[in-house]
């Protein structure tokens, strides 16, 4: 699941590979950090990157979901995104919305574990998901209980999920 690197074929007059997935995966689930310190440019880069991964999982024919978070209690979620007018139109009502104050990523990984674990009412098959963290990672150190860890580290395990993140707006980034 996921992406691999492989050899790809460039487009004519291109400099750049086109990254190819290993597969077709499993749903998306974005969970993106709409807390004070992500407040101007980082949150609008964040959000920019929220539009293309919900587009590209459109064009893989993969199921997208989307979570803002804050704190653990902060937590909304996008409801059922779809490729047309209407879809989009919901997507950027949504993305308007920020929560502010402190960060806290536990209530997103939960709404991810629960959905995963469960499956959506469109599609019972979570296998192969890919969950996406954007933040500008000014969360606490640990960021979540060791029991969340497990819970996490079991699902990878039993789904096959993959885990990725995108630092944004930190010196660490570049």
């Amino acid at each position: 699941s996921g992406w691999y690197d492989i050899p790809s074929i460039p487009k004519p007059n291109s400099n750049f590979l086109t990254r190819m997935p290993s597969s077709t995966g499993g749903p998306i689930i974005i969970c993106l950090d709409t807390s004070w310190s992500m407040t101007g440019m980082r949150e609008t880069l964040a959000k920019a990157v929220v539009v293309s991964c919900v587009s590209a999982a459109h064009r893989q024919k993969r199921d997208c979901r989307v979570v803002a978070f804050s704190t653990e209690q902060g937590v909304m979620e996008a409801g059922k995104l779809t490729a047309d007018v209407e879809g989009l139109q919901k997507l950027l009502a949504f993305l308007q919305y920020s929560f502010g104050g402190g960060t806290d990523v536990t209530g997103a990984l939960k709404y991810a574990i629960e959905t995963i674990g469960r499956g959506t009412e469109e599609s019972s098959n979570m296998d192969a998901s890919d969950l996406l963290l954007v933040t500008d990672g000014e969360i606490p150190d640990p960021p979540v209980s060791e029991a969340l860890m497990e819970e996490l580290d079991g699902l990878k395990r039993r789904t096959g999920m993959e885990m990725h993140g995108l630092l944004v707006g930190k010196k660490e980034s570049v």
